[in-house]
């Protein structure tokens, strides 16, 4: 079965872009019409008995020509938003579409509609009525009948081609936030589908245009006048002034302590531009003369939707455009955000992710104010592409090769994630868990036995003494040792968990990676079993922990060992130890036969641990191999009540890697509905 390659199409208010895509590889490529830019102004330039320019050609014929020339041109722009509305905008959509793909096949640029599937973007809250104007025309201009792709959802695609998001947070709640040159587009979408949308014509990055325009001629004194003597205020104001406010925003993005300036050949300087001072025109802005001239086109429109002072004082045809009204650009931004989703009842708390895209979406203060207004709790619940204003039509143009390559990974993973878990994670905390418990051990070993037992039991060789006078001893020393083992103890798991935490995240990423898709961010946090985890220590009794019932029992057997020796048991062992030995056996032999007759067998080994021992014997009966011995095997009785502790530690990591990879296979199930 032969694949069609994508054709993916953003028609802008202000600009229009183009992506082509292999229909089964998601690896967009825009289409760069030979200026070395991404994308194409949405115009034309209707000229007497001469063919029609488009883009930035139109703009500059237009803006470059005398007042004379200009009276037999038509430039039209804008035209997306009267689709529905208006043949003549419909015809200059379809002229503008037609002459694009002209343009294309001159250049011998690969982006043939007849041999691609075609996808254009569409606002996610245009109607019926537009989408069947957008059909026709694109359709009209030659473009076949195109498949439409909701807009929010081309960048968010884009995004999680990227690995930028996972498929999983993709689903969640997630504003895109769509500022571009002619509009403010704001989408909440929750399981990839747009539940409300909003926004405002007007506010866009033409508004900042004029508003370096403005900066311009303030720093020109008499500049306006001459370009519009001149007829070029349009082109000024349109262009020029566009790539000054690009340069400042790239600028202060690096800096906003360094003023800057650029020169206008031909059309003055600015200098010193600083960051306060745009802050303070961005506040109080009013639209210039030139704008309002190059905007009545939009003003119809303007009025129907007219809902605040900022469309009141841009309807005015007059000469006077400010008439003493200011708005705040930034405040008109923050405005359109909250209004949206309060009208919608969306609270903040039901968006986890922000996606920024549009060109105008590079100010820094659009990142400010939606980080003041919503409650975003990490830096990277907020995404912006470098490119933020060619997302959308590769996000478009990479939705039917994206959606085989999550039909892939989906069936992968599930195939994989039995084998996968044995393998690599199951190991790793294997691995991990028995340094642990070694590390563990080791600490109790040190800190009970060898500082507090070991120098017991050499005094008790030394100096003799009872076998239950050593172990009362040896109980209270233990016993005040534990908060010092609380403490160390206390300290190991911490850094134990988090640093399987991220090996295991490390792994799974990797693993998702392979299959082209990102590792959900999810919570894979656990913690230790109930015995050895915080307050792990916090007792009722010395030995509530465990740990320390493994050590009394280690050590308890060593004494009790010493006490059937004292009681017959191991005079064996004493006799085999040499004349002295030998000695000693016969005492204890002798000392066992007096203790049965005397007391019984009842109370003979209480009797015999308190018994006051003379050196030489207490010797013998704890020498150095014992001691010895005794350390390794409570290290490894201590290593075995770990290992049995950490089951449950284990099945709960299998758990939640078995559920983590469930949800995103689901996830990948919905993405394919799109």
């Amino acid at each position: 079965m032969i694949v069609r390659p994508v054709l993916g199409a953003d028609f802008g208010t202000t600009k229009t872009y183009l992506s082509k895509c292999p229909g089964d590889d998601p690896s967009p490529t825009s289409v760069d019409f030979g200026d070395g830019r991404d994308g194409i102004p949405s115009a034309i330039l209707y000229r007497k008995e001469k063919e029609p320019l488009i883009g930035q050609s139109a703009l500059d014929e237009y803006g470059e020509a005398t007042a004379w020339e200009r009276s037999s041109f038509r430039l039209v722009t804008n035209f997306k938003a009267d689709l529905a509305r208006s043949e003549e905008a419909r015809a200059a959509a379809s002229d503008f579409l037609s002459a694009l793909l002209a343009d294309a096949r001159k250049q011998r640029l690969d982006v043939e509609p007849s041999t691609r599937r075609v996808l254009f973007g569409v606002p996610s809250e245009a109607d019926d009525a537009f989408r069947a104007a957008l059909e026709a025309t694109a359709e009209r201009a030659g473009f076949g009948a195109p498949f439409l792709v909701d807009e929010p959802k081309g960048a968010l695609l884009y995004h999680m081609k990227q690995r930028d998001i996972s498929v999983d947070k993709a689903l969640g709640g997630v504003l895109v936030a769509d500022f571009g040159g002619g509009t403010c587009d704001f989408a909440f979408l929750e399981g990839g589908r747009v539940v409300r949308s909003w926004g405002d014509m007007l506010l866009g990055g033409r508004l900042f245009d004029d508003l370096f325009f403005q900066w311009l001629c303030d720093l020109n004194p008499g500049l306006d006048a001459e370009l519009e003597a001149q007829g070029s205020a349009y082109f000024v104001q349109s262009h020029l002034c566009r790539e000054v406010k690009e340069f400042f925003s790239r600028s202060m993005a690096r800096d906003r302590g360094e003023p800057v300036s650029k020169v206008l050949s031909g059309y003055g300087r600015l200098t010193d531009l600083t960051w306060e001072e745009f802050l303070r025109r961005g506040a109080s802005y009013s639209p210039s003369r030139a704008f309002i001239e190059f905007s009545k086109g939009i003003l119809p429109e303007l009025r129907g939707r007219a809902r605040s002072t900022a469309w009141n004082f841009l309807a005015h045809n007059g000469a006077e455009p400010l008439q003493g009204q200011k708005l705040d650009l930034f405040g008109w931004f923050r405005e359109c955000l909250r209004s949206g989703l309060e009208e919608g009842n969306i609270d903040g708390e039901r968006i986890s992710l922000v996606i920024l895209a549009g060109g105008s979406s590079l100010w820094p203060f659009v990142g400010e104010i939606l980080r003041e207004e919503l409650p975003l709790r990490e830096e990277r619940s907020l995404v912006r592409s470098d490119r933020p204003y060619a997302v959308i039509a590769q996000g478009i143009s990479l939705l039917p090769a994206l959606k085989k390559r999550f039909a892939r990974a989906r069936q992968s993973l599930q195939n994989e994630l039995p084998g996968f878990l044995e393998n690599r994670p199951g190991a790793l905390t294997a691995n991990r868990v028995a340094a642990l418990e070694g590390k563990m051990a080791s600490l109790a070993v040190d800190i009970f036995f060898r500082k507090e037992v070991v120098p017991l039991l050499l005094e008790f060789r030394k100096q003799g003494g009872s076998l239950a006078l050593l172990r009362k001893r040896i109980d209270e020393r233990t016993a005040a040792a534990e908060p010092l083992a609380r403490e160390h103890l206390a300290k190991l798991a911490p850094r134990f968990l988090e640093g399987l935490r991220e090996e295991i995240r490390d792994l799974l990423a990797e693993w998702f990676a392979s299959h082209g898709v990102a590792l959900p961010k999810k919570d894979l946090s656990f913690v230790l079993p109930d015995e050895l985890s915080e307050p792990m220590l916090r007792v009722r009794t010395p030995a509530a922990d465990g740990m320390l019932d493994v050590v009394g029992t280690a050590v308890g057997g060593l004494l009790t060992a010493g006490a059937a020796m004292l009681c017959g048991g191991s005079s064996t062992a004493l006799i085999t130890a040499g004349p002295i030995g030998l000695a000693a056996g016969a005492i204890l032999g002798a000392s066992a036969g007096w203790m049965l007759l005397r007391y019984g067998r009842a109370r003979m080994k209480e009797t015999a641990e308190r018994m006051e021992l003379p050196p030489f014997l207490a010797a013998f009966m704890i020498d150095e191999k014992r001691i010895a011995d005794l350390e390794k095997d409570l290290s490894d009785a201590l290593v075995d009540h770990l290992e049995r502790r950490f089951v449950p530690l284990k099945r709960e990591l299998d758990e939640r890697i078995r559920t983590l990879v469930r949800d995103e296979i689901r996830a990948l199930n919905e993405i394919n509905s799109f």
